[in-house]
């Protein structure tokens, strides 16, 4: 199957099917080293999907330069991942 280019904003993006996203939704499950600093995170989750579901086998997350209002959010991320080793938070 041939991918047809599509230009957004000056950026060339591909159109893939949904069985090449679902490909990679399941390699979420296999993430270990997890780095989202800088990203703007304010919340732990949201209602319907809790990161120990999503990315179970986080060894390693990286949370730095985020906007959590309280470290209670920090929290509650951690307690969701059982295998969690290393966090960086500055």
């Amino acid at each position: 199957m041939q991918q047809k280019e599509i230009e957004i904003s000056g950026k060339t993006v591909y159109e893939v099917g949904f069985d090449k996203i679902r490909a990679q939704l399941a390699q979420l499950h296999e993430l270990k080293i997890v780095l989202v600093d800088g990203m703007r995170i304010v919340k732990a989750e949201t209602e319907d999907r809790k990161i120990r579901d999503v990315c179970p086998k986080i060894v390693e997350l990286d949370l730095s330069r985020n906007l959590f209002q309280t470290f209670e959010e920090i929290v509650k991320i951690c307690a969701e991942l059982d295998n969690l080793r290393s966090l960086r938070l500055k």
